[in-house]
C-alpha cells in the first residue's frame, strides 16, 4: 500500500498516542508550525519532516526495527490498518495476559497485544483501550479479518492457551513486566524478545524466533547477510539481528 508521507505521519502520531505538541517537541521542531502542517500540510520542509518520521519510528522508508514501537488505539482501527499495510508485511499476533489475573484485567476496553514481523524484525505492543461509553463491536477487534497484515500466533494442537470465547490465543507474562507493558514506559528490545521466548517455548508448531534458532546457516543464507552489511542504506537494527544470527551460527559450528 502506498501512503504519502503526510498520511503515514498522521497516522503514527495517532498511534503513538501522544498529542502533536510532544511529537513537535521531541522532534526539536516548533509546536506551532507541525500544528499547522498537520491541519494544512504547508509550512514545514522535508527535513523536519525526517526528523518527524524519525521520531514516530521510520527508518529506511518502513518501521525501524531497533526498537519496539509501543502504539495505543482505541475502537477505531484505521491509522493501524493503514500503517500495517504500508509496510506490507505478515505479523504474528499474540494477547498478553498477566499472570495471577484480575478481574478488571479481562474488561473489553483494555487489551495488550504482541506483533511481530520476523522478515525485517518489526516489533510492536499495541495496547487497545477503549472508553467504557464506547460499546466495542466486531470492527473494532484485532484480528485478520480486519487487520488483513495480522495473523495469529499459531500453538501446537493441545498446547498453550485458548481464549474460549474468541479462541484467540493467550500468553501469560510476569505481572510487572504486563504492567509496565500497559503503562507509558518505554520498552527495551530484550524485554520485547523475552516474551517472543516464551511464546517460542510455548509449544508453537513452525520457526521458532530467528535470532534464537541455533540452526548452521545455508551459503544462501550467509551471502544474504554479506550484501546486507555491504549495503548502507540497511537499517541499524537489521544489522544488529544479523549479527545475533551469525554468533548463533558460530556457536552452533563449534558445538558439533
Amino acid at each position: 500500500m502506498t501512503l504519502n508521507e503526510a498520511k503515514i505521519i498522521k497516522d503514527l502520531i495517532v498511534l503513538s498516542g501522544k498529542a502533536p505538541s510532544r511529537i513537535a517537541e521531541e522532534a526539536g521542531l516548533s509546536r506551532s508550525g507541525v500544528l499547522q502542517w498537520l491541519k494544512k500540510e504547508v509550512g514545514i520542509g522535508s527535513r523536519a519532516r525526517d526528523k518527524l518520521l524519525s521520531v514516530l519510528g521510520v527508518s529506511g522508508g518502513t518501521l525501524a526495527s531497533d526498537r519496539v514501537h509501543l502504539w495505543t488505539i482505541d475502537h477505531n482501527l484505521g491509522p493501524l490498518r493503514e500503517i500495517l499495510a504500508w509496510v506490507g508485511e505478515e505479523f504474528e499476533n499474540i494477547v498478553l495476559i498477566p499472570q495471577n489475573i484480575r478481574v478488571k484485567d479481562w474488561l473489553p476496553t483494555s487489551n495488550l497485544f504482541l506483533l511481530y514481523s520476523s522478515p525485517k524484525f518489526i516489533r510492536i505492543l499495541l495496547r487497545q483501550k477503549i472508553s467504557p461509553l464506547v460499546l466495542p463491536g466486531p470492527k473494532s477487534w484485532v484480528n485478520s479479518t480486519n487487520l488483513p497484515h495480522v495473523k495469529w500466533f499459531e500453538y501446537q494442537k493441545g498446547s498453550g492457551i485458548i481464549d474460549k470465547l474468541t479462541t484467540n490465543p493467550l500468553l501469560l507474562i510476569p505481572r510487572n513486566r504486563f504492567d509496565k507493558f500497559m503503562s507509558d514506559s518505554s520498552v527495551s528490545l530484550e524485554e520485547y524478545d523475552q516474551i517472543l521466548e516464551l511464546m517460542n517455548g510455548s509449544g508453537k508448531s513452525g520457526e521458532k524466533n530467528p535470532t534464537k534458532q541455533g540452526k548452521s546457516l545455508t551459503s544462501k543464507e550467509l551471502k544474504e547477510i554479506r550484501d546486507r552489511a555491504e549495503d548502507g542504506s540497511v537499517d541499524s537494527g537489521v544489522l544488529r539481528e544479523d549479527i545475533r544470527t551469525l554468533l548463533d551460527h558460530i556457536e552452533t559450528q563449534e558445538g558439533k
